[in-house]
């Protein structure tokens, strides 16, 4: 049933049509005002930010540049230490002498690391404060990179931290420079009140953060090819605590990048208005709407569902189910004119279940009469072998055997006899089988009471026997065993098993994954009539109450399990035709 065509469908669909332009607008307005904070804070942090890079870091770097410059074209010591050795007294005088300059004037740069002092032919690196091992990817800076420094800042990893490195070349072999770290430059941004939760940290030109970051990968892996945006705007990140307001500035002496983060929660808390609004409308209209649809359904769709539910059991052949009258005039009249139209289809489906049964048992005994040519075509060609040999009192006993087989053939006009009627059958049977092979073939029967009266379609069991002296039977080997017992099913007062079982070769695997999967049935062809139609009448009669499972056993032979249902009445009224 297409839902989109439903009466439920259609009035839920009007009550959103009126509920839904409300809440619309309701959220227009909070997000409109939420858009309006952001980018309110957006600006301020920008210019904050900003203000921050050119008074606290541009101008610390402008200035150290400045001094680095003067010095270098100013201290005598500088331009003269190349003229010593590294290992002249005079060299080392002159290198503390300029060492402890920088240690006076380090004073008035209070974000500045250390100075350093490196001498490129002796590799001699010298630094303020006197941790000469911690900046040994310095010196290997100066040794790759001497002849490209500009005047510009260069972010430079020594060891596990980050920073800003340049250098001035004050003689032909010596020159000196400053190390800041960028931890010391995010010292001033501890004065903006990002609230809990927010942090400022430095990327560089790529993206890739240099300084400690709450960022999530997912979240930087959105931030790198947007780092324009936040010249002038700003970036909304999802991260696992929330979304997160970013925005920043970049370094004009360095390819650094300042980035605020600050978490939307803090931003929308002045907003408490909206925020429980945002909330109270629409359950108010949910609630309104489930006040509603609960009036619906107790008066209409209810009713509606139980004509529904009564139609599809009509389709799926359930008569009995009927309609309680309903107070309402219209839905009355339509309980009652269904109840009135299931009486009907009930008597004509009564007359069309009549006329199927009774071509259900032509078929049954069309099914039956299938098997009787094949098992007298066989016993024709066993008589005619008897003869042959001139064993003529095997050939009368072949006679009355097959006699018994023609009464057993006539009385099967009715579509059902007994196990012992059926093992009385395929006695005779295995009798005459005996005569064909009588050093070769023996048999085994024990069906005790009360299974020997149960009812069971004629031919139900002889084509398995037959089955396995036609295809189990080594004529090389042993002697032959058939072997047919029946018993109770474990936990199953309703059902019993017949087993046929014999010492011979087996299934073929092939047959039994063929049996197994069903393929058989849809494979029989003439050479195998005999089992399919057991099968097939198994079905017809029992429906899923029987089945039968083919395999070997454990030692050699094949082994099938009829599993069939019983009747204990019917089995104690079959007692008087065993």
């Amino acid at each position: 049933m297409n839902v989109l065509k439903s009466l439920q469908f259609k009035l839920i669909l009007g009550i959103f049509a009126v509920l839904l332009p409300l809440v619309a607008y309701h959220f227009y307005n909070n997000i409109y005002a939420i858009h309006v904070v952001r980018e309110k804070v957006a600006s301020s942090n920008n210019d904050l930010v900003n203000m921050f890079i050119q008074s606290k870091v541009d101008q610390v770097l402008e200035d150290t540049g400045k001094y680095l410059l003067t010095r270098a074209g100013s201290d005598p010591d500088l331009i003269s230490l190349n003229l010593y050795a590294f290992q002249d007294g005079e060299y080392q005088i002159r290198k503390v002498r300029i060492i402890n300059r920088f240690r006076d004037d380090v004073v008035l740069y209070n974000a500045i690391d250390t100075f350093f002092v490196y001498a490129k032919s002796s590799k001699d690196l010298t630094v303020n404060n006197g941790n000469y091992e911690r900046f040994g990817d310095l010196a290997a800076w100066l040794d790759g990179n001497g002849s490209r420094i500009g005047s510009r800042w260069t972010i430079l990893r020594n060891g596990d931290d980050y920073g800003l490195v340049t250098a001035v070349q004050a003689s032909p072999d010596i020159w000196i420079g400053a190390w800041i770290d960028l931890k010391q430059l995010l010292a001033p941004f501890q004065q903006l009140n990002l609230g809990g939760g927010g942090e400022v940290t430095i990327v560089n030109a790529e993206g890739d953060p240099l300084t400690a970051t709450s960022l999530t990968d997912e979240g930087l892996s959105y931030l790198r090819p947007r780092l324009d945006k936040l010249e002038n705007g700003y970036l909304l990140l999802d991260q696992k605590e929330g979304p997160m307001l970013a925005v920043g500035t970049k370094s004009k002496l360095s390819d650094i990048r300042v980035i605020v983060l600050v978490p939307e929660q803090n931003l929308l808390q002045k907003l408490p208005f909206f925020l429980r609004a945002a909330w109270i409308i629409p359950i108010g209209a949910a609630l309104v709407l489930s006040l509603y649809v609960l009036l619906l359904r107790r008066v209409l769709f209810t009713p509606l569902r139980d004509l529904i539910r009564g139609m599809r059991r009509i389709i799926q052949g359930d008569l009995s189910f009927r309609l309680a009258e309903d107070n309402t005039r219209e839905l009355s009249f339509l309980a009652s004119t269904y109840n009135n139209m299931a009486d009907q289809i009930k008597q004509l489906r009564i007359g069309i279940y009549e006329q199927e049964l009774l071509v259900k048992q032509a078929e049954l005994k069309h099914l039956q009469v299938q098997i009787n040519p094949h098992f007298y075509l066989n016993s024709l060609h066993i008589i005619y072998n008897l003869a042959t040999l001139k064993l003529y009192k095997n050939v009368q006993k072949m006679s009355l055997y097959l006699a018994d087989y023609f009464k057993f053939t006539i009385r099967t006009s009715r579509t059902h006899v007994t196990v012992g009627e059926e093992v009385k059958h395929i006695q005779n049977y295995l009798e005459i089988q005996k005569l064909r092979y009588p050093d070769m073939l023996d048999y085994e029967i024990d069906i005790p009471e009360p299974w020997s009266g149960a009812p069971i379609p004629a031919l139900s069991v002889q084509p398995f026997v037959e089955n396995a002296i036609v295809h189990g039977m080594n004529m090389e080997g042993d002697r032959f065993v058939v072997r047919i017992h029946a018993q109770g099913l474990p936990g199953e007062s309703d059902r019993f098993v017949i087993t046929v079982g014999d010492n011979g070769k087996g299934f073929p695997q092939e047959q039994l994954d063929k049996l197994a999967s069903g393929r058989y049935l849809e494979e029989a062809d003439g050479s195998h009539i005999g089992i399919w139609n057991v099968i097939h009448r198994l079905g017809l009669t029992f429906g899923d109450r029987a089945r039968i499972d083919f395999s070997n056993d454990e030692n050699q032979g094949a082994i099938v399990r009829l599993t069939l249902p019983f009747d204990p009445e019917a089995a104690e009224g079959g007692k008087h035709h065993v």
